[in-house]
């Protein structure tokens, strides 16, 4: 017996049923190839079905339209419901996770991944909408968290989103939002941990691409006192908004939308005079972008009109003077003998005063980021004391341009790691359980891309940060020089049959495909320090808030070399890594149908190359093949105990044997098949979700039945005491 059969999916049990179209649970296919997976979700998301399980990972194809499965009324429909109920939907994997956190008192985690473009910021945000309805309490501090969660996403959207040419709404940075809940599954506070901010767009995006959101909503519908105090007009007028040809995106408002994050700043207790500094230093970073140099005759570059160095300077509440230094003059000290020596201004010919005023531009819009992530957090700390939580990972995409430089290595360096989790929880961790647990198992071939990451982040041999971080640590002036150097140090990983060194470029054969990454400027990219006279500039600002969004000290004399762009990328993914790990995962593997975002269109060549890079077969097989649920006979029999009259408190009988006897005892009085269930050697496994579900519909029904007896035991006592009551008032 496999349990009760699960009802017939639906998206809510009072709608009309539609036609399924393909299975919904991808292990059910009767063929099990690339091309058969491909042409299930074709069939699927051309009936409009977006989600497709393979066993408890969900697959989620991008609709590029609303098709009216987000109501408040299908998320009910979800509460309380195991996940063959109803249809597949990314709010069946919330529920999972909650219920799971609940029921076995473990931290959960959801990883959603996929390239740019195929749903996982709304994946994502979906998930915090649905715990935030589902979890319990009713307090004013518990209400509190559960407005803030959710009023981190407008506001994170609108400064860390941006419209690319593969995705109106890109995520261009990476966010892991731990919601911490309370023993009873009541949510107390939150923490979110940014990662790799893509600065570079700050001052400049490829054609048809924008800046962040945010400068489009300020620049359309900022309020007339910010217009007055801070210049502020249209879009157009500024060169980081305009100089990439588009202002306006289909289906996005930027009024409206800026009508939302003014609110998610209020939610989150971000006050007026904060609110006032945000803005400042948006107007200060358009501004800058208006700067423009001409040659003085002698290979110098000059200021070509002063009035907007003024402007500039009256937002920065600095000198004019300065800020014009810090724009066209960088200041060397050198040494001698490990001793200080003179210190010279170097004047900047006009190429390189246009990066030192990007560099400046770049620094204050990664501090301002920085600055509101640390807010939230503030706002968002725990009310209480936390006992577990719920992650909920929404991160950059894989990507793969014409031109690829130091942003893309990063990015897809981030999706070979959650990758390489992904192949160690479900692909080779699996397996590995079964041959330590005495399973009977057939092995499955897989990729491992642990070679890739090697490749990557090894330091010795090594790899491509460790070339980088060599190269800049001998980083000419010149920098085409430099890059030459990265050149040469890059040749020591043509030993990896993933590299392949060429002339200007070098290509990285990842899991998702071939990049070939452009050499040029990924020295100065990686080495990214801010430099000593915009942090001077800064520091010596009348204005609090820009004060506060640099606080370290001006005078370091440490000769150790400060972390690079890379370093911190590896840093931040490891850290990620080993957070993911500590908790239980739930996958969603978003899939892009198109690049038109078409609505309408499934490009066949598009999909099946995602659905072999991803691994789908390779989890399908592994899925028919394994166990859906596995437990230490300890924590099993604590569950469970109850379904027998052997190991239950409730017969005379008393259970003396081992917890692996009591395992195999309750899986027999419970008439689970033996097919349906093998005992390794710590742990019980079953085979399928069903017969899981069947235990706890059981063990439900039990606590049931004996609430039942409470009260017609309890029934039985009061009616015999109100009978006693009448005895004696009737003698009295």
């Amino acid at each position: 017996a496999r349990g009760a059969r699960p009802k017939k999916a639906d998206w809510s049990e009072g709608t009309t049923k539609k036609k399924q179209a393909g299975v919904s649970d991808m292990t059910m296919l009767s063929k099990i190839t690339n091309e058969a997976i491909n042409e299930n979700l074709r069939q699927r998301f051309e009936n409009a079905d977006i989600y497709t399980y393979i066993g408890n990972v969900l697959i989620s194809v991008n609709p590029f339209k609303d098709l009216g499965i987000y109501t408040p009324q299908i998320l009910k429909s979800y509460e309380n419901k195991n996940r063959m109920e109803l249809a597949p939907h990314v709010y069946a994997i919330a529920e999972g996770a909650f219920r799971n956190m609940i029921a076995y008192k473990e931290s959960q985690c959801v990883i959603i991944s996929g390239e740019s473009g195929a749903g996982k910021t709304e994946a994502a945000k979906k998930i915090m909408e649905y715990i935030a309805a589902v979890s319990g309490g009713n307090s004013t501090s518990i209400k509190e968290i559960k407005d803030m969660v959710l009023a981190t996403n407008p506001l994170l959207e609108s400064f860390g989103c941006a419209k690319t040419l593969r995705n109106n709404n890109s995520s261009r940075h990476g966010k892991y939002l731990e919601i911490q809940f309370n023993g009873g599954g009541e949510p107390v506070g939150a923490i979110i941990t940014n990662y790799l901010l893509e600065k570079g767009r700050v001052v400049g995006q490829i054609c048809n691409e924008r800046n962040f959101h945010i400068f489009y909503q300020f620049t359309k519908a900022a309020s007339q006192t910010y217009r007055d105090q801070y210049g502020i007009s249209g879009p157009e007028s500024y060169l980081y908004t305009s100089a990439a040809g588009c202002l306006d995106v289909p289906n996005i408002d930027d009024s409206s939308d800026y009508a939302d994050t003014l609110k998610a700043m209020s939610v989150i207790g971000i006050s007026s005079a904060e609110q006032d500094g945000i803005h400042r230093m948006l107007a200060t970073i358009l501004w800058l972008g208006n700067v423009q140099f001409v040659d003085n005759g002698e290979g110098n570059s000059t200021i070509t009109d002063q009035d907007i160095i003024n402007f500039v300077a009256h937002l920065l509440d600095s000198n004019p003077e300065m800020v014009k230094k810090a724009l066209i003059s960088r200041t060397i000290e050198t040494s001698r003998g490990g001793r200080r020596g003179s210190i010279y201004d170097v004047p900047l010919n006009i190429a390189q005063a246009r990066s030192a005023r990007d560099g400046l531009a770049k620094a204050i819009y990664d501090r301002l980021f920085d600055w509101i992530v640390v807010r939230v957090n503030k706002a968002m700390q725990a009310r209480s004391e936390s006992s577990y939580i719920i992650g909920v990972l929404d991160i950059y995409g894989f990507e793969i341009f014409d031109q690829n430089s130091f942003e893309q290595l990063c990015i897809n360096y981030v999706n070979e790691k959650l990758q390489q989790i992904f192949i160690e929880l479900t692909l080779k961790a699996e397996q590995e359980e079964y041959v330590r647990e005495q399973i009977k198992w057939t092995p499955i071939d897989y990729f491992n891309n642990k070679i890739v990451c090697d490749l990557i982040e090894a330091k010795r041999p090594p790899g491509v940060f460790a070339a980088m971080n060599d190269a800049c640590a001998t980083a000419h002036a010149d920098p085409k020089a430099a890059d030459q150097s990265l050149s040469q140090r890059l040749s020591a990983c043509s030993h990896s049959k993933h590299f392949e060194l060429l002339n200007s470029t070098f290509t990285v054969k990842h899991y998702a495909g071939d990049v070939n990454y452009s050499l040029s400027g990924m020295t100065d990219k990686n080495k990214d320090q801010l430099l000593r006279d915009h942090l001077e500039l800064c520091k010596s600002s009348r204005d609090v808030f820009l004060q506060n969004l640099f606080p370290e000290p001006l005078a370091e004399d440490s000769k150790k070399r400060p972390p690079t762009a890379s370093d911190r990328i590896k840093h931040s993914a490891n850290e990620l890594v080993t957070k993911l790990m500590q908790s239980q995962p739930s996958y969603i593997r978003t899939i892009k149908p198109n690049e038109n975002k078409s609505p309408s269109e499934f490009n066949d060549k598009r999909v099946l190359h995602q659905v072999k890079y991803l691994g789908l077969c390779e989890n399908i097989r592994i899925r028919r093949a394994g166990f859906a649920y596995r437990q230490t006979f300890e924590k099993f029999v604590e569950r469970f105990y109850l379904l027998s009259s052997k190991t239950s408190y409730a017969g005379d009988y008393i259970w003396t044997g081992s917890s692996k006897d009591a395992c195999v005892q309750i899986l027999r009085d419970t008439e689970i098949a033996p097919e349906e269930w093998q005992i390794g050697t710590t742990k019980a496994f079953i085979r399928h979700p069903e017969t899981l579900w069947a235990l706890e519909n059981k063990r439900d029904q039990y606590w049931h039945m004996m609430a039942t007896r409470i009260q017609r035991a309890w029934r039985r006592h009061m009616a015999h005491k109100h009978a006693m009551a009448t005895r004696i008032q009737r003698y009295w």
